[in-house]
């Protein structure tokens, strides 16, 4: 089941070291905006590029992420940045994570995005199904969502 995890915080107080990761394990980097041909760019250029733009498009591909020492395959990360707003999305099947059930992969990714949220600032975090409407997640920063309770 394809899954949307997107966290949202502020420019002035993310803590940034999370990226580092992401763009050293990435298999492609681009910058929609503004736009950068070099699929190859460090994580200091990518930075330079974060802190020097008030409009950030990042896009990352992956073979896999690490979760709380579970290996994710195919996740994609997108960065955005829109003057002094944050937000990182992961599109990722959480059928990957080989939890007994579905309930225990969503509480997985509940529990690591509690601690990413803490680790570098972020100010809220929402887990919802693919293409979801406003009030259709799972779990969120203020607790659980009505789809949640679907789960069986």
């Amino acid at each position: 089941m394809l899954i949307e995890l997107i966290f949202k915080g502020l420019y002035s107080s993310l803590n940034f070291s999370f990226l580092e990761k992401f763009l050293f394990e990435a298999k492609e980097i681009r910058f929609n905006f503004p736009e950068n041909q070099d699929s190859s760019i460090s994580f200091d250029e990518s930075l330079s590029i974060i802190h020097s733009n008030e409009y950030v498009d990042l896009t990352i591909n992956t073979d896999h992420i690490e979760m709380s020492e579970k290996i994710v395959p195919r996740v994609f990360i997108n960065f955005g940045r829109n003057n002094n707003e944050i937000e990182l999305f992961f599109f990722f099947d959480v059928n990957d994570l080989n939890e007994q059930t579905l309930k225990k992969g969503i509480d997985f990714v509940r529990n690591w995005s509690k601690t990413i949220r803490t680790k570098y600032d972020f100010q809220y975090f929402i887990c919802q199904m693919d293409n979801a409407d406003s009030d259709e997640y799972y779990f969120d920063s203020n607790g659980i969502g009505k789809l949640y309770d679907d789960l069986g």
